[in-house]
């Protein structure tokens, strides 16, 4: 009953927003219709592009779905850090020759697994490089 009680009430803070989210789709799409139907009847050669509502159930899914991202997401301003999951990899060991790996440990492993907030001190702000593997 706990978790419903939630999703009903993420759902009515949620409500008000989409609602005028789907009122200014609808007046943008009224908009571009008067800017196409005033064209059309200046007989206008730039009346014959294709005209792309705004104002679909496509897009409302969407609205709708990253509004539910949102008050589903787990870090909040203000709120606790995340503690993710993240492997440590010593400096300068790597070996691209055998395996194709690139990082390993002295003992043939891959760096070693720890967490985010393992690595953060009071004294300095914590910067994590999530480098590229191209």
């Amino acid at each position: 009953m706990g978790l419903l009680s939630v999703d009903l009430l993420i759902t009515l803070q949620i409500l008000p927003v989409f609602f005028s989210n789907c009122l200014f789709l609808a007046l943008y799409d009224s908009v571009v219709l008067l800017k196409h139907m005033v064209l059309f009847l200046s007989r206008s050669k730039a009346s014959r592009g294709e005209w792309r509502r705004m104002l679909t159930s496509e897009g409302l899914r969407c609205v709708w779905n990253s509004f539910l991202l949102d008050a589903y997401k787990q870090v909040k301003l203000g709120g606790e850090a995340p503690n993710s999951s993240v492997i440590h990899i010593p400096n300068g060991i790597s070996d691209t020759s055998t395996t194709g790996s690139r990082w390993k440990n002295i003992s043939g492993k891959y760096g070693t697994e720890c967490h985010l907030l393992d690595f953060a001190k009071s004294e300095r702000p914590l910067v994590v490089n999530f480098g590229s593997a191209t």
